[in-house]
């Protein structure tokens, strides 16, 4: 279907798009040819154009804690042969982004997209891979680039099924948790991986990134907790919240 199609539309459309104000140290412009819309509109097939052009989007997002690492410049190609060059993308964005919490870096390797997040300020990365069944931070040959760029190993974690917690509101002085939860989904097949990554970066920018680091941490850290039920969610939340209550009386007891 694309390839009559593409006969059509010819080879000299496209669409030209350029990165958003500091996205970069220097203005990146990159090219989306009509045939790769072709591609997502018939095949679902995302290629590392289109992802680049959302990484833009998410970039401008209000009050944003992130900064993106181009997805040219990291892909595992480049991770392979030219693993100098991988390093000094790294360190540039980093001396570049200096006032930002998080590095999120759209890694594309043997045709996959894997997300992965950085927190430099704890020393900690997250994995959220669409298919990660029996997969640890040495599959992925962009970590220990990481490590060799920042000068000290990153304590890694494979997000599966993680839980926000986060405070909400104050009731009878006493801080009440509410839970929100984001499951890393697995596809199903084997073209769905750069619609996982976007799924992915919509909720790690629009949600996470605004939890105070400490709670953002937190978040991470039970990645590995299999999964609950929404019953059993509540019942945490119940406790939680009674202890934090039965706490706080104590403590005015005890100052009375």
């Amino acid at each position: 279907m694309v390839e009559p199609l593409s006969r059509c539309v010819g080879d000299n459309h496209r669409i030209d798009i350029s990165s958003p104000t500091r996205m970069y140290p220097h203005m990146v412009r990159d090219i989306i040819p009509y045939v790769e819309l072709l591609q997502l509109f018939t095949n679902d097939w995302l290629d590392m154009t289109v992802i680049h052009w959302f990484a833009m989007y998410f970039y401008e997002s209000h009050n944003s804690r992130c900064a993106f690492f181009n997805p040219h410049h990291i892909k595992g190609e480049s991770c392979t042969k030219n693993s100098e060059g991988v390093q000094s993308h790294i360190i540039d964005m980093f001396t570049f982004h200096t006032d930002k919490t998080f590095f999120v870096a759209p890694y594309l390797a043997n045709n996959h997209w894997t997300l992965i997040i950085l927190c430099p300020s704890t020393g900690t990365g997250y994995i959220i891979d669409s298919i990660n069944r029996e997969k640890d931070q040495h599959s992925y040959l962009l970590m220990s680039i990481f490590d060799e760029a920042f000068g000290f190993p990153f304590l890694w974690e494979m997000v599966k099924v993680c839980f926000l917690f986060y405070y909400q509101f104050i009731f009878m002085h006493a801080k009440y948790l509410i839970v929100k939860s984001m499951q890393c989904n697995q596809q199903k097949n084997g073209w769905e991986c750069g619609f996982m990554i976007i799924k992915h970066m919509h909720e790690f920018l629009n949600s996470i990134q605004h939890v105070p680091i400490k709670v953002s941490v937190l978040y991470f850290i039970l990645c590995g907790l299999p999964k609950l039920s929404i019953f059993q969610l509540h019942i945490f939340c119940f406790f939680f919240n009674f202890g934090t209550k039965k706490a706080f009386f104590r403590k005015k007891k005890s100052t009375n």
